[in-house]
């Protein structure tokens, strides 16, 4: 049977006209890598809705493994990213012009969640394609660590056997005007495919993660 991944992206927000964890969702979708089924969905940068088409297709498919994915304008690499905090807090309003100052994100839940996908794994296999990749602490405090954290707690709650992580891609040279350093699409759609298909073909879990503590795997 095929692994059926779900793989995320957000929408252009503040000062960024195009985000590429958007730009990627359909020629993955397309690539079917290491044979999976991957389904995409589109996130709104709005703290209230962001995690509702995630916790949709948790809910409606058979999904084996989430890779969500956004833009980390300062990254210079693939970033995969080793847990989610609960806290969130940002000088960069939302979407829709909220800005949050520092609160939980749930207040009953753990300071922290581990990523369950094997991160140094998924860096290795885009390492191999000759994309550059690393592992990342955090995912921040903004909306793309919002949504692994809930990613996470919900899994977890629920007791699924799907592991989840996330991916912060660098930015596009279109994007980059002060010589930091970006990467072409078509150069993240190489890694990317090849994480996935690392992901795709690890056996299924014997049973449901549990985010609050580290899997052996990650290393950590």
């Amino acid at each position: 049977m095929a692994t059926r991944l779900l793989v995320t992206g957000f929408v252009p927000f503040g000062p960024h006209a195009v985000n590429p964890s958007e730009q990627l969702l359909r020629p993955l979708a397309e690539s079917a890598p290491g044979g999976a089924i991957v389904s995409t969905r589109v996130l709104p940068v709005v703290y209230r809705d962001a995690f509702a088409p995630v916790r949709e297709a948790l809910e409606s498919e058979r999904l084996d493994a989430v890779l969500l994915m956004g833009l980390g304008a300062d990254r210079t690499a693939l970033s995969f990213e080793r847990l989610a905090v609960n806290w969130r807090a940002s000088t960069t309003p939302d979407n829709s012009g909220v800005r949050v100052d520092g609160e939980r994100i749930d207040p009953a839940g753990p300071s922290a969640c581990f990523a369950t996908v094997p991160v140094e794994r998924l860096v290795g296999a885009s390492l191999r394609a000759g994309v550059p990749a690393a592992p990342s602490r955090d995912a921040g405090t903004y909306l793309c660590n919002q949504v692994l954290y809930q990613t996470l707690r919900h899994c977890g709650r629920r007791r699924l056997r799907v592991r989840v992580g996330f991916l912060h891609l660098p930015p596009l040279p279109e994007q980059v005007t002060d010589g930091r350093i970006s990467m072409e699409a078509g150069r993240m759609l190489t890694g990317v495919v090849a994480a996935l298909a690392e992901l795709a073909a690890l056996p299924p879990p014997d049973d449901a993660l549990t985010p609050d503590e580290p899997p052996d795997e990650m290393g950590v």
